[in-house]
Parts: structure tokens; sequence; C-alpha cells
């Protein structure tokens, strides 16, 4: 463990903050905070109802669909994302790939793909904002393309 700067615990207390997540955090302002992520993702047209059950984030009146948060552990935390994708953007990505005659090794992730890492990158950036763990899992559903 690295020294306390002038007996003050600062350098302690920044240690401890970054492996367990905020307690102060409720489930529904992590969901929130992550749907307003998830929406300025370039494709993302809305989120998912889920297919066979409602899927979302209960709070006291309210629900956020779309986003379901688990706890495995007390420090740890895992999400689920359903997403609609736009139509035009994924036709628009899928016909850029099918123009290109040769492919290079980076362009070769499939279309559907590149959307969920793009949807997972921006749940990682807003676990970082919000200082939660960023090994956390992260489950994304495409549920539809309207």
């Amino acid at each position: 463990m690295p020294p306390l700067d002038s007996g003050t615990g600062a350098v302690e207390a920044k240690e401890s903050s970054t492996r367990m997540a905020p307690k102060h955090l409720s489930d529904m302002l992590i969901a929130e905070t992550i749907v307003h992520a998830i929406r300025l993702v370039p494709g993302v047209l809305d989120m998912g109802e889920g297919l066979f059950a409602k899927v979302g984030t209960y709070g006291p009146g309210k629900r956020i669909p779309g986003i379901v948060i688990h706890h495995p552990t007390e420090d740890s935390l895992s999400v689920e994302v359903h997403v609609v994708l736009d139509d035009a953007a994924f036709t628009k990505a899928y016909s850029e790939i099918s123009a290109s005659e040769a492919p290079s090794r980076a362009d070769s992730t499939p279309v559907l793909l590149r959307f969920t890492d793009q949807v997972r990158t921006a749940v990682v950036q807003t676990f970082e904002q919000l200082g939660l763990p960023v090994s956390s899992l992260v489950d994304v559903t495409i549920e539809d393309i309207r």
C-alpha cells in the first residue's frame, strides 16, 4: 500500500473508492444514466421492452425499460441492455461493408457486433463516470431493427 499523504488518509480513500461501487447510487439512477448514454449511440433507435417478458429496472412508481441491473455479489454489478436499432443506420453500415471490394481485417467484424460493441462502450464509459467497477458484465441484446 502506498504511503499516506500527510497523515490525511487521502491515498487510502482513493484506492478503496475505485474497488467498490458507490453505495449511494440507486439502481434507478444507474439505469437512467445508462439509457441517456445509449440513446446517443449512432444507430440506436429505442430501448427494447423485452421479447418474452417486460425487461427494465423497477423503482418506486417508475420503470426504466431496456436496462436490467443485477448484483451477483455485494461488490459487483452486471447489466442487461436491450435495444432497437434504426433500420436506416443498419442498412447504411451493411452497405458500406458490402461496397468495399477488399475489406481489411479490421472491417471483418459483423455489422451487428459493431453496434453491440458501441453500446457496450457507452455503458462502460457510464460506469467510469459514475465510479462503478468497469469490469462489470454488460450483455447487449438487439431486439429489433425498425
